[in-house]
């Protein structure tokens, strides 16, 4: 016979209770299993605030169970876990997304169901070290070989999300935090030769992504009955096609090199200089040619994500466009 067993000796693992709703002393801190609770709620709830439900400073005297909910409503809006997952990723601490008022662009559920939606490939994609057909140097050799790597990943988790959810935005998005953050990491680098190498920039597979990005859509667009349409592809047939997107449009090693040398030493000349116009400083002192492809997805990437800082950015832009213009005719 089954034994059921009680719930109540939960609470003696429990070493501080939260304080009760109707306490008019400040909310404590969230606990490991009230987190599980506001992430469910954050998932359940079809807005952010209720209607009905004001603030708790204003003249309006919330019911206990009301101030529970806009208590963990407003906690689960934007999580710190949700925040610094981002902040991860893009090289700008948690504060300069709040200063520059911009939006979370992703959940750090999101972020993870990409970074985990790919096959356990490690051993075959491990082989890009062995046939990058170059002999350069290490670690410049390695810092390439990662760059493969992560292309080849990236590349096919942009494809398995976009079968699973039909969209591919996730994967844009995740384009652009790490085109940002191969700039705005870039004083972390390796030197070789008196000269730097941003590491970041070997995550920086945002042309990958948005080249496969736009393949993905392109089979999602097509009829069902398509044997070539993403729906009908086995994760056999998508890890091929991840692997000969990367083989077409993967950077070259010397191609690579002068991106990630380019990027450190715009990072470290501008290290002293607010984050909000440091971009667009190294862009208007020519320590990143806005000619370069890569350099416009980079300008594309800071837009979207920090929105606030587009007018100066978009100025020196196109500036240096028009330089660029005059000096080719």
């Amino acid at each position: 016979m089954p034994i059921l067993q009680s719930g109540l000796s939960r609470l003696q693992t429990i070493d501080e209770l939260p304080q009760p709703a109707n306490t008019d002393e400040d909310l404590a801190a969230l606990t490991t299993d009230q987190k599980i609770v506001a992430w469910i709620f954050r998932l359940t709830s079809k807005s952010p605030i209720p209607n009905g439900i004001k603030h708790a400073t204003t003249e309006t005297i919330l019911s206990p169970f009301e101030r529970s909910r806009h208590f963990l409503t407003q906690r689960s809006k934007y999580t710190s876990d949700d925040w610094q997952a981002v902040a991860n990723i893009s090289g700008h601490s948690v504060q300069d997304f709040m200063d520059a008022g911009a939006s979370l662009p992703l959940s750090a559920a999101e972020i993870d169901h990409f970074r985990r939606n790919h096959l356990e490939t490690d051993r075959l994609v491990g082989r890009d070290f062995m046939i990058a057909r170059s002999d350069l140097p290490s670690p410049l050799a390695e810092l390439y070989g990662l760059y493969r790597h992560r292309a080849r990943l990236d590349a096919e988790a942009t494809l398995f999300v976009a079968q699973a959810t039909g969209s591919t935005r996730v994967a844009r998005v995740i384009a652009d935090l790490l085109a940002i953050g191969a700039f705005a990491s870039g004083h972390e680098y390796i030197c070789h030769m008196s000269q730097t190498f941003s590491v970041p920039a070997a995550f920086d597979t945002s042309d990958l992504i948005d080249r496969t990005s736009d393949e993905a859509l392109r089979r999602l667009s097509l009829s069902i009955e398509t044997p070539s349409h993403l729906l009908k592809l086995h994760p056999d047939e998508i890890s091929l096609l991840a692997n000969n997107i990367v083989e077409r449009y993967a950077l070259s090693p010397n191609t690579f090199l002068a991106k990630a040398n380019a990027l450190a030493e715009a990072r470290q000349d501008v290290h002293r200089i607010h984050v909000d116009r440091q971009l667009a400083t190294s862009i208007l002192e020519g320590d990143l040619p806005i000619t370069e492809s890569w350099v416009l997805r980079l300008c594309n990437a800071y837009k979207n994500i920090f929105p606030s800082w587009n007018l100066g950015l978009l100025k020196i832009v196109e500036g240096a466009s028009i330089d660029a213009d005059s000096t080719a005719s």
